[in-house]
């Protein structure tokens, strides 16, 4: 059985110190590594991100979202989103469907077969046959009869006017159209005997968006009087849903959301402010539709218009009364004649809706309180806010561009339904200017992250460069590895290294030369190091200090620290070989390994931030390396990492010691090196120095002097058997006391 087996045996039966407090240790330039001891003037330390990085990216988004709002406000407010808000609005309606009615409205066409079959004369439809169609649709019940025709001008026949106003007044249900305002005409009304026997009038003046497309109507009009007051003319279809609801033309503005008609005894109609949006219920086609020919002619179904609202007017082409609706925005068909007129004609529009089915429309949706209310402004800025808020907290983090993609897709998924859903409600939500916030937070974000992630490369690359290898670099430049700043409790191996005597040896050089020593030592050590993923903490003085497992994480940082420690060693015996400087070819360095807890992080102040490690382990590992000079060893170890390693790696169990500031003992180890480089004398020597250790522990001197003399014979310059020889041949002589524990005390570093 060979040393190392029997050294693990032992160091798995010592016992652990308890925790220890952790304790801040400095260094400077003149002098070497000094751990603090408990009890000692310490300053403080705190931990620190690399706020510069960070700090600066989240300052910017914060700014950036603040000014995307801003802007993105503005441009509504300027209406450069109002072609978008029109295009989402009429697509809502594309969604949603028709929807049916109430089936109280009935339209009477006066289209072309009606003028063919009434023989219509150019100028205008005859006022005998439109008597007729009111008398007909007066027997047959019709609760409400609207005119969407104009009779502003006496019939060449004033019999014609007479039976019409007649009939007018005898059917007592007739509401008739007028034009509020006419370019270099005014107001455009029935004529006087018409205006005696109707029950109503409003104006028919249609109001156009922006793009042509009819989407709202007016609830009023204000027409000056004589006496300087304006008086409110009610809009065609307020004024047919009021007739037909037989309620007061009386109105209460009182309320802040909306206004009341009627007088408070009546159910009252409840209106919104200022405009009517017209909740479309689909094209014309969704109305019940007759004939104005059949009509006239008597030839229709009583029982279709009973009790009925029933509008009258035309649909001829000659008219112009037709106008785009959501329903019909952007729709075409295919023409008969492309294949002879090609492109020119090959997409035109369809026919728009008539002019008196969007009254309708406007009707039905008075009397059913189908009312699609817009957002008020300051809700839509609310709304604005709150989608600014949340893009930023999904967009504006260090999560790459394909999280941040999908998070804007789906929140741009979220906005659409939404307002889709509001839209059905009666709640008309302005999207565009949402989505296009989402679309400028995305595309800031990904800037602000391109900004942020090259100042973090160069962060990672001006933190770590001089003490990481380039591949770990390279790897948390990439993002390969998670890298976090922030302090906290870490299981890590510490390794430092010291020249044997370094003061004497400098003596009798320059500064230069010395400059010129440590440059080309460190050049040569620092490699080693990194070559197995440690990172350099710091030089002192002509030593040097190591971590490994932070920050690149990992579970095997004891074995790599041991194999550091031998490529050090190999590469010193190179440069020793290689070296034109005499004094480089007499360096010879001891190492100190120790594994344990630490606080690890970005330590220090204000002025100054260092990566590093401090803790009761980086103490030990400090005093273990300084014990190289007492064992005669290269490298020693403590137990807590020797029994981390794997059996690539021989170590020999050297002895139990306590260091000054600790008050149990430390199993120490000597890293012997890999087994595949040992020779069979070594490890004769390493078993018989096994077997001497057994006998010390025992107080078997003889024995264990004979199996030290074994190893020195294999092996004449083994300094743990030196020294073990030296101390048998003391205590043969002069014995120890009977509470001897063969533990190692040492009072000083």
């Amino acid at each position: 059985m060979v040393a190392a087996t029997a050294a693990r045996q032992q160091c798995l039966g010592a016992t652990p110190s308890p925790a220890p407090a952790l304790h801040c240790r400095h260094s400077s330039a003149g002098t070497r590594h000094c751990p603090h001891q408990p009890g000692d003037q310490q300053p403080r330390c705190r931990t620190a991100a690399p706020r510069s990085v960070t700090g600066r990216y989240r300052n910017l988004a914060r700014l950036a979202t603040l000014l995307l709002v801003a802007a993105v406000w503005l441009c509504t407010h300027f209406g450069l989103f109002t072609w978008l808000d029109l295009v989402m609005y009429d697509t809502h309606f594309k969604i949603r469907g028709t929807r049916p009615t109430s089936d109280r409205i009935v339209l009477v066409y006066m289209d072309d077969k009606s003028a063919l079959r009434l023989g219509r004369r150019h100028g205008g439809w005859s006022r005998l046959d439109m008597a007729a169609a009111l008398n007909n649709l007066s027997r047959a019940g019709s609760e409400i009869i609207a005119l969407d025709v104009i009779f502003s001008a006496p019939s060449v026949d004033p019999r014609h006017d007479k039976i019409l106003a007649d009939t007018i007044y005898n059917c007592n249900n007739v509401v008739l159209a007028r034009i509020s305002s006419v370019a270099g005409l005014g107001s455009v009304e029935p004529i006087v005997p018409f205006q005696e026997g109707m029950i109503g009038a409003g104006f028919i003046d249609l109001p156009l968006d922006q793009d042509g497309c009819l989407r709202k109507i007016h609830f009023f009009n204000a027409h000056p009087l004589d006496n300087g007051a304006l008086q409110l003319l009610p809009a065609f279809a307020l004024e047919v849903a009021r007739t037909y609801r037989n309620l007061d033309y009386s109105f209460d503005f009182s309320h802040s959301n909306y206004f009341t008609l009627g007088s408070p005894e009546q159910k009252q109609l409840r209106l919104p402010y200022p405009d009517l949006l017209i909740n479309y219920y689909g094209d014309h086609h969704v109305f019940t539709r007759l004939s104005y020919a059949d009509v006239v002619n008597g030839n229709f179904d009583p029982a279709a218009v009973r009790g009925k609202i029933v509008m009258i007017g035309s649909t001829l082409k000659t008219e112009k009364d037709f106008f785009t609706t959501p329903f019909t925005h952007y729709r075409t068909v295919e023409s008969p004649f492309a294949d002879r007129f090609a492109a020119s004609i090959s997409n035109v529009q369809d026919a728009d809706d008539p002019g008196l089915s969007c009254h309708a429309q406007a009707i039905e949706t008075i009397l059913n309180q189908d009312f699609i209310v817009p957002l008020a402004a300051w809700q839509q800025l609310a709304l604005l806010i709150a989608c600014a808020i949340l893009g930023h907290l999904l967009f504006f983090r260090f999560t790459g561009t394909m999280p941040a993609l999908l998070s804007a897709g789906g929140l741009l998924l979220v906005v659409l339904l939404s307002s889709q859903l509001a839209m059905q409600a009666g709640l008309w939500v302005r999207s565009p200017e949402l989505l296009a916030m989402i679309l400028a937070q995305i595309g800031a974000s990904m800037i602000l992250l391109k900004f942020y992630e090259k100042s973090r490369n160069d962060w990672v690359t001006s933190a770590f460069g001089k003490y990481l290898s380039r591949t770990v670099v390279e790897q948390l430049v990439k993002g390969d590895i998670n890298l976090n700043m922030e302090g906290k409790h870490q299981q890590l191996t510490i390794l430092f290294a010291d020249i044997r005597a370094f003061t004497t040896l400098a003596e009798n050089m320059s500064a230069q030369q010395v400059t010129q020593l440590l440059n080309r030592y460190f050049a040569a050590m620092v490699p080693c190091i990194q070559a197995h993923q440690g990172t350099v903490d710091k030089l002192i003085g002509d030593a040097i200090m190591a971590f490994f497992g932070a920050p690149v994480p990992s579970s095997n940082h004891p074995q790599q620290a041991a194999q550091a420690a031998l490529h050090m060693l190999e590469t010193l015996r190179q440069l020793r070989g290689n070296s034109d400087i005499e004094q480089l070819r007499q360096l010879e360095i001891g190492i100190g390994i120790n594994s344990g807890e630490v606080t690890v992080g970005n330590l220090g102040c204000e002025q100054f931030m260092n990566y590093t490690v401090i803790g009761d382990a980086v103490n030990l590992a400090a005093r273990v390396e300084g014990l190289n000079k007492v064992y005669g060893c290269h490298i020693l170890l403590t137990d807590d990492t020797a029994e981390h390693l794997d059996d690539t790696l021989v170590v020999r169990e050297v002895d139990q010691v306590v260091v000054k500031g600790k008050e149990t003992a430390t199993t120490l180890y000597e890293l012997v090196g890999y087994r595949a480089a040992i020779t069979r004398e070594q490890l004769q020597a390493l078993e018989h120095f096994a077997t001497a250790l057994q006998h010390y522990r025992q107080q078997q001197w003889p024995a264990a002097l004979a199996e030290l003399e074994q190893v020195l014979t294999l092996s004449p310059h083994d300094g743990p058997a030196t020294l073990y020889r030296q101390r048998c041949r003391q205590l043969q002589a002069q014995p120890p006391a009977p509470q001897w524990d063969a533990i190692t005390r040492f009072t000083s570093k």
